[in-house]
This record gives structure tokens, C-alpha cells and sequence, in this order.
């Protein structure tokens, strides 16, 4: 399905009020419930990083990069810090660049 964008100001004057208000008070709630889950767990990155992992790779993409989420994580299993001894493992190492906080990330 295609996603069609408005092209005048936000919001636009014809939103669909009252099915959208529905919606409000579910999402508020799974939201809610993540962040207590969050706040549940010991280390909050083991559940976040995938999903860190896997935006950096879609953003990557942009870039021309050609790795998968699967190939990032075996990559870091394997402990492959510094190898980019092949364009596939540059490319990788490009993901996990776009992944690091701002001060870690190359130039």
C-alpha cells in the first residue's frame, strides 16, 4: 500500500478525529508497558540493541551499504572489531559506525 504524504501544513484539516482517538489511549498504554519492561530489566540495551542494530542498517542502506541484521550480529558474535579485511565486513563495520554514539563515530 502506498503511503501518501501531505503536501500542505500539519496538521492536515481533515484528519479522521474520531477513529484516530480510539487509537491514542492503546498506543499510550503499549508505550507504558515497554518502558516498565525497560525499567524491569537489568540491562535495558539487551533488549534495545537489536532494534538500534536493525535502524542502523536500514539507515545505512542509504549510503549504499549491503549488510543484513543477521550479518551485523554474527559480525559482533565473532568479536570482528577492527576487520574490514573485505567489502562486506567495511560495510558492516560502516553499520556499526552509524550505530555508535556521535563522539565514537568515524568521520
Amino acid at each position: 500500500m502506498p503511503v501518501l504524504y501531505h503536501q500542505g501544513g500539519f496538521p492536515p484539516p481533515d484528519l479522521d478525529w474520531p477513529r484516530l482517538l480510539p487509537l491514542i489511549g492503546p498506543a499510550n498504554a503499549a508505550i507504558a508497558r515497554y518502558e516498565g519492561v525497560l525499567h524491569g530489566v537489568p540491562n535495558p540495551n539487551v533488549l534495545l540493541s537489536p532494534l538500534t542494530t536493525q535502524e542502523a542498517v536500514l539507515s545505512s542502506r542509504i549510503e549504499g551499504t549491503q549488510a543484513t541484521l543477521g550479518e551485523v550480529l554474527e559480525f559482533e558474535a565473532e568479536d570482528g572489531a577492527a576487520d574490514e579485511s573485505t567489502p562486506k565486513k567495511a560495510d558492516i563495520r560502516e553499520v556499526l559506525n552509524y550505530r555508535a554514539p556521535w563522539p565514537r563515530r568515524r568521520g
